[in-house]
């Protein structure tokens, strides 16, 4: 295990934990360090005892610790409690920094997408980390993204875009959210209502994409992004 950072190692005693710090903010940074060091890979999952063991080796109530990241909301597990998967993040990660090669790699979490504007919630926490400002909802401004003049894709010569659980994202970005999309334009008055009111006609009658299907091309219409769905 590599040495712990100063805002963390002074928290430890020998290099381990004994307790939880009080204070909220400095759990959290303690909390994302233990989660990076014991889940070095975002979002693969680990048994409840391989998390327990790995633990183990960095802090002296291991299983405290276990329910204390999920509580924090840095871990997430199972229903059941069988499986727990890294959800976040943090500063003690590669990912989201350009190695040698100029080669960006950034996770989005399917389980985070329930909606069209929890995807653009889940865009704005992976891309959009440390910036003053949030992307709308809007797929032009997904594709003003992908072009990388922002964000945590600034400055790459390659991108790489995983999505993991994609199943669950185009079922909550499926038929039902993107005819709710169309109804909502076509109820604005500042929209093209008579152009969104032709796409929902053929969505409804089975010809349209979904709205999954449409981020789908808007990623298509990048081929220096490379997306990896999961």
């Amino acid at each position: 295990m590599s040495s712990a950072p100063p805002d963390v190692s002074r928290f430890l005693h020998d290099g381990r934990l004994e307790t939880m710090p009080r204070r909220r903010e400095h759990r959290r940074t303690v909390a994302r360090w233990l989660a990076h060091a014991a889940l070095p890979a975002l979002l693969d999952t680990v048994g409840e005892r391989e998390l327990t063991d790995r633990l183990a080796r960095l802090a002296d109530d291991p299983v405290g610790v276990r329910r204390a990241l999920v509580d924090l909301g840095v871990v997430h597990r199972t229903r059941d409690g069988a499986e727990y998967w890294r959800t976040e993040v943090t500063e003690f990660d590669d990912v989201g920094s350009a190695d040698d090669a100029g080669h960006v790699t950034l996770h989005l979490d399917g389980d985070r997408v329930h909606s069209i504007a929890t995807f653009y919630d889940e865009l704005n926490r992976v891309f959009m980390a440390g910036e003053g400002w949030r992307l709308g909802p809007s797929l032009d401004a997904l594709d003003d993204l992908l072009h990388g003049g922002f964000g945590a894709a600034h400055g790459a010569d390659r991108l790489t875009v995983v999505w993991h659980g994609f199943a669950r994202s185009r079922e909550a970005l499926g038929f039902a959210a993107t005819r709710g999309y169309y109804r909502e334009k076509v109820a604005d008055p500042r929209c093209d209502t008579a152009l969104f009111q032709g796409r929902l006609d053929d969505l409804e009658a089975g010809r349209g994409n979904t709205y999954a299907e449409l981020v789908l091309e808007v990623f298509a219409d990048h081929p220096d992004v490379e997306l990896l769905l999961r």
